[in-house]
């Protein structure tokens, strides 16, 4: 995942560059060097990974039940546009987490 998300941001700046034919080469490794400064692989062998992972579920877990909590805490101050606004948001908040959690699934670092 952090792979990706550091391959994308270093296509995304190679691609909204417009430099001159002089200097391109120059500004290429400039953004090569930068990526690979900030990238880090992690490893772990698959009792970590599978601590950390359930680490994640359980914070997701309670993130969603903090979310909600929220939402109808907020019903009780505030009724304007009431129950669909907290529904909107216990939606909201639903889809976050389903999202989150099949992530934190998938998460898969290599094995030292």
């Amino acid at each position: 995942m952090v792979q990706k998300i550091a391959t994308t941001l270093f296509a995304l700046a190679l691609v909204t560059c417009t430099p001159t034919q002089s200097d391109e080469p120059e500004i290429r490794e400039q953004y090569f060097l930068q990526s690979t400064e900030s990238f880090h692989v992690l490893c772990m062998d698959e009792d970590t990974r599978e601590r950390i992972r359930s680490i994640m579920i359980k914070a997701l877990d309670e993130a969603l039940q903090t979310q909600v909590e929220t939402l109808f805490l907020t019903w009780l101050k505030d009724s304007a546009g009431q129950p669909a606004r907290a529904r909107q948001g216990v939606r909201n908040a639903i889809e976050a987490y389903l999202d989150a959690r099949k992530g934190a699934l998938r998460w898969s670092p290599m094995q030292c």
